[in-house]
C-alpha cells in the first residue's frame, strides 16, 4: 500500500514538472519568436533604397586587413537593383573599392539616383545607379561644397540640407526636417529598441517563469492538501462519534484516485463503526429486555427466600423444613438464570431472523443518534408506532439510505423521512436534496441489488442490504422522478 502510495505522488509530482518545463519552454520560445520577429523587421529590408545606417552593422565588416568587405546579401540586393556601392570620404575620394578616384562629378551627374548613407566620421556609404538616362549639365560643379552634396542625398531625413537644380545650378537650401543619427560605431534608437527587448526577454521571460511556478505550486498543494483537511475532519468527526462523511468542498471523485488507500481505509472505519455501534445498540436492547426479564422472574424466590430467613428464628423446629424451602428456591433461581442466558444467546444469534415489536419512530431517532447526522427530519404520522418485525434490518436500511445520501452528494444534503399507514400496513417516504441519482442507473440499482459505490468489499453492499429488508417484511420499493436529490418509497406489511 505504501509503495503504491509513494508511486501515486510520484507519479503526481513529475506530472506537475512536467508541465512546469513545458510551459517555461513554450514561454521561452514564444519570447524568443517574439523577439526575432522585432529585431529582424528592425535590421530587415528588401530594397537597397530602404536600407538604414543601422544596418550596415550587419551588413558591412570594417575589421578586416583588407579594408571594407560588404556582405552578399548586401551585394545581392544592390546587383538586383542596378547600384554600385562606395565608400567614401568628406571630400568624395572613394575608401571603398579601394581606389584614388574621386566621384564628384559622377554623384553629380547620377545626383537623382544616387543614395548616400551616413556611416561613419568621415565616411559615408553611397550607392550610384548609374543605368539612369536622365542627363543633367551643372555648370557650378566646381563651386559645389562636396560635404553639402553628400549630406542633401541623405535617406530618411537625415539631410540638414536640400539641392536643387535652378537653371544649369545646383543650390542648397537648410531642411527644415532634419532628424538626428547616430554612426555604426555609436548606439542609435535602433539599438536601445533591441537593448530593451533584450532586457525584456531577460527580465519579464524569468518573473514570469517563477510567478508560473508559483501558481503552479499552489495549485498542486491545493490538490493535495485539501482532501488531507477532508479526511482529518472526517476522523474528527468519527473520534467524537458523528459516523458519517462530512461535506466535500472539492471533487472527492477526483481526489480518490491520489488518495484512494487512505479514503477506502477511512470509509471501511466508518461503516465497521457504524457495524459495531449498531449491533451494540442491539445487544443492549436484548440486555435490557433479559435485566427486564430477570428482575422480574426473580423478585418472587427472592422475596421468598427472604420472608423463610426472617421467620426462621421464630420457628427453630421448622427450620430444618425452611433451609430445604430456601435451598430449593436458590436451585430454582440457579436453573431461571441459566434459561434466561440460554434464550439470551439464542435471540442475539438470530438477530437477523426474529421478528418482535418494537417502536419504529423511536428506532428511526436511535438511528440518528448513532450517525450523530442532524440535518434529518422525521414527520410520524402513524397511529400505531408500534411495528411487528426486525429491528436490525429495519436499522440497517435506514442507516443505508442515510449513507448513500451522505457518500453521492459534495454538499451534505437535508435529508425527510415521514411515516405513513396505509391500508396494507405502513409507508415509509425517504427524500433528500441531493445531487440524485440518474433514474436509469437507479432502476438498474434496485433491480440487481448491486451497490452504487466503487468497492463492494470495502465499501458495504449499499441497495443490496435495503432491498433484503425491504424483501424480509414482503414489502416493494420505488423511486419517484424528482428535479432535485432522491425520493424514495418503502412499504411494509
Amino acid at each position: 500500500m505504501v509503495m503504491l502510495m509513494n508511486r501515486r505522488f510520484a507519479l503526481i509530482f513529475l506530472k506537475y514538472i512536467i508541465t512546469f518545463l513545458i510551459l517555461s519552454l513554450l514561454v521561452v520560445i514564444i519570447s524568443l519568436f517574439l523577439f526575432g520577429i522585432n529585431v529582424n523587421s528592425l535590421f530587415s529590408n528588401n530594397s537597397p533604397a530602404k536600407i538604414d545606417n543601422y544596418e550596415l552593422i550587419t551588413e558591412i565588416n570594417d575589421d578586416d586587413e583588407d579594408g571594407y568587405i560588404l556582405s552578399d546579401n548586401l551585394k545581392s540586393s544592390l546587383k538586383e537593383e542596378g547600384y554600385t556601392a562606395f565608400i567614401i570620404d568628406d571630400e568624395a575620394n572613394t575608401i571603398y573599392p579601394k581606389s584614388n578616384r574621386n566621384l564628384k562629378s559622377l554623384i553629380i551627374d547620377n545626383i537623382t539616383t544616387t543614395i548616400a548613407i551616413p556611416y561613419k566620421e568621415n565616411a559615408h556609404f553611397l550607392m550610384i545607379n548609374e543605368n539612369d538616362d536622365t542627363n543633367i549639365d551643372i555648370s557650378n560643379e566646381d563651386e559645389v561644397d562636396t560635404l553639402m552634396l553628400i549630406d542633401s542625398l541623405y535617406t530618411k531625413n537625415y539631410n540638414d540640407y536640400n539641392y536643387h537644380i535652378i537653371g544649369d545650378e545646383l543650390q542648397f537650401f537648410e531642411s527644415a526636417t532634419t532628424m538626428d543619427y547616430a554612426y555604426v560605431d555609436e548606439f542609435t534608437d535602433t539599438d536601445i529598441t533591441v537593448f530593451k527587448l533584450i532586457g525584456i526577454l531577460l527580465i519579464v521571460v524569468p518573473i514570469f517563469i517563477i510567478l508560473l511556478a508559483i501558481i503552479l505550486s499552489i495549485i498542486m498543494t491545493r490538490r493535495l492538501s485539501k482532501p488531507l483537511f477532508f479526511y482529518v475532519d472526517w476522523l474528527t468527526q468519527l473520534s467524537n462519534g458523528l459516523l458519517y462523511k462530512p461535506s466535500a468542498s472539492y471533487n472527492r471523485k477526483k481526489s480518490k484516485k491520489i488518495y484512494k488507500e487512505l479514503d477506502e481505509a477511512v470509509d471501511s472505519l466508518n461503516a465497521q463503526l457504524l457495524e459495531d455501534r449498531l449491533y451494540q445498540n442491539q445487544i443492549d436492547y436484548y440486555r435490557t429486555k433479559w435485566l427486564n426479564q430477570i428482575s422480574h422472574d426473580l423478585k418472587s424466590p427472592l422475596t421468598s427466600i427472604y420472608g423463610y430467613s426472617k421467620v426462621m428464628p421464630y420457628f427453630p423446629d421448622d427450620q430444618k423444613e425452611y433451609i430445604t424451602l430456601i435451598s430449593d428456591k436458590a436451585l430454582y433461581m440457579e436453573q431461571l438464570i441459566d434459561s434466561l442466558n440460554s434464550t439470551f444467546k439464542v435471540e442475539t444469534s438470530q438477530m437477523e431472523l426474529d421478528k418482535e415489536s418494537f417502536s419504529l419512530a423511536r428506532a428511526l431517532k436511535e438511528i440518528i443518534k448513532t450517525v450523530g447526522y442532524k440535518d434529518i427530519n422525521i414527520d410520524n404520522n402513524l397511529d400505531d408506532d408500534e411495528f411487528y418485525g426486525n429491528k436490525l434490518y429495519v436499522e440497517r436500511m435506514f442507516i443505508n439510505l442515510i449513507e448513500n445520501s451522505l457518500d453521492h452528494n459534495e454538499k451534505n444534503p437535508i435529508i425527510n423521512i415521514i411515516l405513513e399507514d396505509n391500508e396494507e400496513g405502513i409507508v415509509i417516504t425517504y427524500e433528500d436534496n441531493g445531487q440524485g441519482i440518474d433514474q436509469k442507473d437507479l432502476s438498474k440499482l434496485i433491480q440487481s441489488k448491486q451497490t452504487t459505490k466503487e468497492d463492494k468489499d470495502q465499501h458495504g453492499l449499499g441497495f443490496s442490504i435495503i432491498m433484503d429488508a425491504v424483501n424480509f417484511h414482503n414489502g416493494s420499493f420505488t423511486a419517484d422522478p424528482t428535479e432535485h436529490g432522491v425520493k424514495f418509497i418503502i412499504n411494509f406489511r
